[in-house]
């Protein structure tokens, strides 16, 4: 991940009745939704269903923080072109860093301008964010895929955010240094190394304590940004911005063991590191060139360079390791190294101030699921509130089979437009149920039950679309 190559600044309804009502609604099956007539309501033909997202199927996928665009895009890696726009926060974000889950299943956006993280649910193209520290640029995914780690650079602490529900949850806050800037998470999850930029060092911080605890400072090179662990989790490459250098950290003992010189008047930006461990790619924010290390030579060394785009920034590498990744925030462009032959392959257009990059691959199966959403009155907490006798709550009930019978143990994500309600386990009858708080606005409303599909399976998303102007006995599903 990278966010901005240069030194980090301060920023300038009626009353319901008593009795219970259950509205039929959408049915989705293997990723395609129908909307149903709800109960009471003459049949009638059904809107066309949502049309699945790229990224609900098998993939790999590319996600990029378009800063400019305060929205993710997503590069497919099979065409190499841009085929999703996703959507965060509240419009003024300004993401920065990303990280993608190891599952594919989520993206971790550092929303600088906000002060919050995002998390973008791909296969179901629902997000939600939660309040961090001041300023987050950087931010790393823990190896169990919902746990995020967000580097606040003007509150000079690290923010532990667990995503495996919605809500999500601030588990930690965690003071690491002066002005951190980028983080990476060992490969076993016990180790954060956080980049603080006015101390030129690295902290090193145990995950296995409650709380965490810094372990100690790794003095680098002059303004360190970029931060990577090799897939051994034996070696963390650290960019230095102002001394053009790259400094290779010994996990065992927290020593530098290689300072690795990039060239004169570089400004080393971010890196990463092949899933075999044998190369190491250095974005340079000055140059044009990205270095290639060769991380198996004793000390590492620079086998070569490879023109990309102005002002490079972030940097990944596919999971396969086939190809890499590089937002060019000068020229809005990402360029696509091939790294059989390290040369540039595709250079895609549209992107305005690309930052943060990841790459993230879902295999998803082909067995077909049922998939069906209702929604219930909610005659729980709050009903007598005046936002709940102007809006009154309610709750959505899923429903996911497979050959007739329940899918237990699945996550569902629901949500209504872009935004996450919440994420829920089915359970032994294949349901699972979101509570949707009252004080909702008048008017329709569309909702969504996803299931992202796993190796057997494939996605699905169902569908409903209410009218809540009435009493529940005038309420409708929305055709």
């Amino acid at each position: 991940m990278s966010a901005i190559a240069v030194p980090a600044l301060p920023r300038p309804q009626r009353r319901r009745s008593g009795r219970s009502w259950r509205a039929r609604a959408g049915v989705g099956v293997a990723g395609l939704a129908l909307v149903a007539a709800a109960v009471g309501q003459p049949a009638a033909a059904s809107p066309p269903p949502p049309t699945p997202p790229p990224t609900a199927g098998t993939g790999t996928f590319v996600y990029v923080a378009n800063n400019g665009g305060d929205n993710v895009l997503v590069i497919d890696t099979a065409t190499h072109t841009v085929v999703d726009s996703l959507g965060i926060g509240d419009g003024n974000s300004g993401p920065s860093g990303l990280a993608v889950s190891p599952d594919g299943t989520r993206v971790f956006v550092a929303d600088t301008e906000s002060d919050s993280m995002s998390v973008i649910f791909p296969a179901a193209r629902l997000s939600g964010s939660t309040s961090v520290g001041q300023n987050p640029l950087g931010v790393a995914s823990g190896p169990d895929s919902h746990r995020a780690y967000v580097t606040n650079n003007l509150s000079n602490n690290m923010t532990v955010v667990d995503t495996q529900t919605v809500p999500f949850e601030v588990l930690d806050t965690v003071h690491v240094g002066t002005r951190p800037y980028d983080v990476a998470v060992s490969p076993n999850g016990t180790r954060a190394y956080v980049a603080n930029q006015l101390d030129n060092a690295v902290a090193v911080v145990d995950l296995t304590t409650n709380p965490p605890s810094l372990v100690v400072s790794v003095q680098v090179g002059q303004f360190p940004q970029g931060v990577a662990v090799s897939p051994d989790g034996a070696s963390v490459y650290v960019t230095n911005f102002v001394d053009g250098t790259l400094s290779v950290i010994r996990t065992a003992d927290n020593t530098v063991r290689a300072t690795v010189n990039l060239g004169q008047n570089t400004s080393p930006s971010d890196v990463a590191v092949t899933p075999d461990g044998s190369r190491v790619y250095v974005t340079d924010f000055g140059t044009r060139a990205v270095s290639v290390i060769d991380a198996t030579a004793n000390p590492p060394s620079v086998l070569h360079t490879v023109l990309v785009g102005r002002e490079s920034e972030g940097v990944a590498v596919t999971p396969d390791g086939s190809e890499v990744y590089v937002t060019n925030s000068g020229d809005n462009t990402v360029s696509v190294i091939a790294t059989a032959s390290d040369t540039v392959t595709h250079t895609i257009p549209g992107f305005n101030n690309p930052l943060g990059v990841g790459a993230g691959t879902r295999t998803v199966g082909s067995a077909p699921v049922r998939l069906t959403l209702e929604e219930e009155a909610d005659e729980g907490h709050g009903k007598d509130s005046p936002d709940a006798r102007r809006h009154p709550g309610f709750t959505l009930s899923a429903r996911l089979t497979a050959d007739g019978g329940p899918l237990d143990g699945r996550t569902l994500i629901f949500g209504t437009g872009s935004k996450a309600l919440c994420t829920q386990t089915t359970d032994g009858r294949g349901r699972a149920t979101c509570a949707v708080p009252p004080g909702r606005p008048d008017g329709e409303g569309c909702y969504t039950a996803t299931f992202a599909g796993d190796r057997s399976h494939a996605a699905a998303t169902a569908r409903l679309c209410t009218k809540h102007d009435g009493p529940p006995e005038d309420r409708h599903s929305h055709r």
